[in-house]
């Protein structure tokens, strides 16, 4: 079984210099948009609270990795765009709020896709973000900054958003865990918008008992030690159609499945028709971004007045200019491509319930992506992702294994239910990937 490694350190200033060495020693690889300079001070700060006992929490002089869409006070919120450079959060976001008062050390501040647009991470501030165990090819995104940073070690845990799979891919491109929270609105305040209706915020860790550890804290909830379940008769709801067609990743993930067959779990393979349906919904972010960060826009000091205003300027990634244009045409959500998207989204959720219901099975499992990265560029990951983006379900990644070419694949759990019994059962699989 893996061993947790949130752990707090026994001397904090120490460990931020040896962080703050490594981020030094794999700039190649664009993870990391700005360095926090007021992190050794809180480092000192955390070690003088444990000489007089008075530890702040379960995460007391952690170094943490915040992707640059989320708010930590005094420091630039960028979202990875030259022209939101002289953005500066006014205060915290509610989850870098628990995080200090947890005991929690921000770091750095992560690179990431610019606004959080693409499954691939490039920005105009910090290029593209490099996967640590194949600098040759994407950590993907859009918040493959956090991953590579804490693949690389810079960091033992990073938070993300996901909005259609940016911590999930990501996450499942490095070989780490990364849980998407079912959708709760009031979590996102000080985060950036990107698709108010499907946003989230999430951990990006090496295991599953980190990845509940820092869900508990962002969540307001207590750290409750997670144990995994015998998964002997527990029945698991594989879809087919997810499983993609490269080669090598099919064979590690037959593997997985094999391994989780051998310990006792119960396999059975989901029809879903709805799936054909997926990848042809328009994405609700086409009709909210607009709306959403010209609100945000509007109260960012330096920013540009509005999404208008940044375009006409012209100082982001050119290869975004189309998707802005279409997006600058929102007048209203009003549209019928969002209350379809909505009514969709609706339907979606019914159906994963009745067939979840139907096949008697406890979580959804299927690849968290298509295949495995192959170059800077995008790479499709097919609707997967979606599944838990649309419905608003949870949903966590981690490695099952890798290809002979080194990258790892990763596997989703998606549930009906809420993070926990996920968790739980994520740890269970973790554990049998452990031991194999």
């Amino acid at each position: 079984m893996r061993t947790p490694r949130l752990i707090p350190p026994a001397d904090c200033p120490q460990e931020v210099a040896r962080r703050l060495e490594i981020i030094e020693r794999h700039r190649h690889l664009n993870a990391i948009i700005g360095i926090n300079p007021g992190a050794e001070a809180e480092a000192r700060r955390c070690q003088r609270l444990r000489q007089e006992g008075r530890p702040l929490g379960p995460l007391h002089g952690v170094p943490v990795i915040v992707k640059d869409n989320i708010a930590c006070a005094g420091l630039p919120l960028t979202l990875g765009c030259r022209a939101l450079a002289p953005v500066r959060a006014a205060d915290d976001a509610r989850v870098i709020r628990r995080l200090r008062a947890a005991g929690a050390i921000v770091l750095a501040r992560a690179n990431m896709s610019e606004f959080a647009f693409d499954v691939r991470s490039r920005s105009s501030l910090g290029g593209d973000v490099r996967n640590p165990l194949r600098p040759e090819v994407t950590a993907g995104g859009s918040s493959g900054g956090s991953a590579a940073a804490v693949a690389s070690g810079m960091a033992d845990a990073a938070l993300g958003t996901d909005t259609g799979g940016s911590i999930r891919i990501p996450c499942s491109y490095t070989g780490l865990v990364g849980l998407r929270p079912g959708f709760r609105r009031a979590l996102l305040d000080g985060v950036a918008p990107l698709s108010p209706s499907k946003d989230t915020v999430g951990p990006m860790v090496h295991g599953v008992r980190d990845a509940a550890l820092l869900h508990a804290v962002m969540h307001g909830e207590p750290a409750a030690a997670l144990s995994p379940r015998p998964l002997c008769g527990v029945r698991l709801g594989i879809i087919p159609a997810l499983e993609g067609d490269d080669p090598a990743q099919r064979a590690v993930w037959q593997r997985a499945l094999n391994r989780l067959r051998q310990a006792g779990a119960v396999l059975v393979e989901v029809t879903l028709p709805v799936l054909s349906e997926v990848e042809s919904q328009t994405c609700l972010s086409m009709f909210e971004f607009r709306p959403a960060i010209d609100r945000w826009l509007a109260a960012a000091a330096g920013a540009p007045a509005d999404l208008r205003a940044l375009v006409k300027g012209g100082n982001f990634l050119p290869e975004f200019g189309p998707l802005l244009a279409q997006m600058l045409q929102v007048k209203s959500l009003k549209h019928p491509g969002w209350l379809q998207g909505r009514r969709f989204r609706r339907r979606l959720r019914q159906t994963l319930a009745f067939a979840a219901n139907h096949y008697r099975v406890e979580a959804f499992v299927y690849p968290t992506a298509r295949r495995p990265p192959a170059s800077l560029n995008k790479m499709p990951p097919g609707c997967a992702p979606e599944l838990a983006a649309i419905s608003g379900l949870p949903a966590v990644t981690l490695p099952c294994g890798a290809t002979a070419a080194g990258l790892p694949v990763g596997l989703e759990l998606m549930g009906p239910g809420n993070e926990w019994p996920l968790l739980s059962l994520a740890l269970a699989c973790e554990t049998v990937f452990q031991e194999a």
